[in-house]
């Protein structure tokens, strides 16, 4: 995952760099690049579109308690 994620990307990454620099740029190296990429890009769109996970939710409260809520929200003052 590291290798894929940081690796691959960075080397993609500094191979699109390079060849925005040089005079005449490589389009098989930009294929190259492109193909180092794809990987980790397809991974974090498909962590975006998966939408939130159940862990990210607040957990339901035991049957009987109640959430605190605050002064403001009660009419008081807060003192």
């Amino acid at each position: 995952m590291l290798l894929r994620d940081v690796g691959l990307t960075g080397f993609g990454m500094w191979i699109i760099y390079t060849q925005v620099e040089a005079a005449s740029p490589n389009a098989a190296l930009l294929v190259v690049a492109l193909g180092c990429i794809a990987p980790a890009a397809r991974s974090a769109v498909a962590t975006i579109l998966s939408g939130p996970t159940s862990s990210s939710e607040s957990p339901a409260l035991p049957e009987g308690q109640h959430s605190r809520s605050s002064p403001a929200e009660e009419g008081g003052t807060g003192e």
